[in-house]
């Protein structure tokens, strides 16, 4: 008797554990601690019920005990993050955007490799008062701006080897330059901050281009599959047309995509399938893209010219797209794309990406604002102010 109460009387201490570790998150292997709470758990009850009752119950332990075998082997399994150290603040829940940083200020950030501790990088970012990534050109007059990602923004390089810097750089700069790049942003941010004026006040009376890097893996962000897009901009193909759709995950789909999103065992095993892309994911970032381009003419009167980066044939395979039809769309829809993937350079010998990180290097925007600057003063009079062409 006095066994059967002490049993019945570790339910609720189990189910009070369960519901602590769901809601605090008290450490990195935290879900696993769930599974194996619930499958004790469910053995008490099950010893506790009769018939059917035992037999539902048993099945259901058996599942919790798979599971926390499946999310042990993950944890140990599952390749461990870049670790990335950077101060606390940088990057947080914003409007609109999805994320951004929290104030002005340094955010210094360090990369090391998980497994030797070797340092990949270590930078430090300048948030200005706008809160964008610091860059130096003259003060007012009209502005070529560049919207993107963190290849835009920088990530891992200084404030003065930025993509936007190295431009206004090659223009002495004499001419404004802003860089609303930041990390994780894709063309879904790109429109709406045009449909929402984010930054109108900031780029000014008559804007001279927009500037955005792409690359076919901004599918997967549009698509709303990489893991960190839950509160970006969402968009949909309606009748042909792109419609704003709110987030990407909203209510209860954002519940349960960031009770995944805490698994190593669905991280590991079920989200590399979830990234795949096919001809749908593809066909709403160009269309995303195309709209944005068309908002750019029609709203601020500007052109906008598109550096695009070739991806490996495979990864387009099943989509039906290849880079260079991607391409054509893009100049179809008004356009200027010029092929930035750097592959002659990287061919013979250029270290174009962050060895252990992916990002590029001060190289690698060096030659694609080199790129960029020749392509304007040859093919794009009036963009320029006088004396720079």
């Amino acid at each position: 008797m006095i066994s059967s109460a002490l049993q019945l009387a570790a339910i609720p201490i189990l189910v009070g554990l369960i519901v602590w570790l769901e809601l605090a998150h008290p450490f990195p292997m935290f879900r696993l601690a769930t599974f194996i709470l619930v499958f004790v758990l469910l053995v008490r009850l099950a010893f506790a019920a009769k018939g059917k009752a035992r037999d539902f119950l048993i099945v259901l332990a058996s599942t919790a005990f798979g599971l926390a075998i499946a999310e042990g082997a993950a944890n140990v399994a599952e390749p461990k993050g870049g670790g990335l150290t950077i101060t606390h603040g940088w990057s947080v829940r914003q409007p609109i955007m999805g994320w951004g940083p929290d104030h002005a200020g340094t955010a210094h950030a360090e990369k090391r490799d998980p497994k030797t501790n070797a340092l990949i990088y270590k930078a430090d970012y300048t948030i200005d008062s706008n809160l964008l990534r610091e860059t130096h050109s003259i003060d007012h007059g009209p502005a070529i701006v560049f919207f993107g990602d963190s290849y835009t923004f920088g990530d891992g390089i200084q404030d003065n080897e930025t993509l936007p810097q190295v431009f206004a750089d090659s223009l002495d700069r004499k001419q404004r330059v802003l860089n609303l790049g930041f990390t994780g942003y894709s063309p879904q941010q790109f429109l709406r901050e045009m449909e929402t004026s984010r930054f109108d006040a900031v780029i000014g009376p008559d804007p001279k281009l927009f500037v955005f890097l792409t690359a076919p893996w901004h599918a997967e962000r549009t698509a709303c599959k990489a893991y960190w897009t839950p509160h970006a901009p969402h968009y949909a193909l309606e009748d042909g047309k792109i419609v704003y759709k709110g987030d990407c995950n909203e209510g209860a789909n954002l519940l349960l995509r960031e009770w995944l999103e805490n698994s190593a065992a669905y991280r590991w095993l079920i989200e590399p399938y979830r990234h795949q892309l096919n001809h749908d994911d593809v066909d709403v970032y160009v269309s995303t893209l195309e709209a944005a381009v068309k908002l750019a003419k029609d709203k601020y009167g500007v052109p906008t010219l598109i550096p695009y980066l070739r991806v490996p044939p495979e990864y387009l395979r099943k989509t039906g797209f290849t880079d260079d039809a991607i391409m054509a769309r893009l100049r179809d829809a008004g356009a200027i794309v010029i092929d930035a993937s750097l592959d002659a350079q990287k061919n013979a010998g250029a270290v174009i990406s962050i060895q252990g990180d992916g990002h590029p290097t001060p190289l690698a925007n060096r030659l694609r604002a080199e790129m960029i600057t020749n392509y304007i003063k040859q093919n794009m009079s009036g963009v320029l102010l006088s004396g720079l062409k």
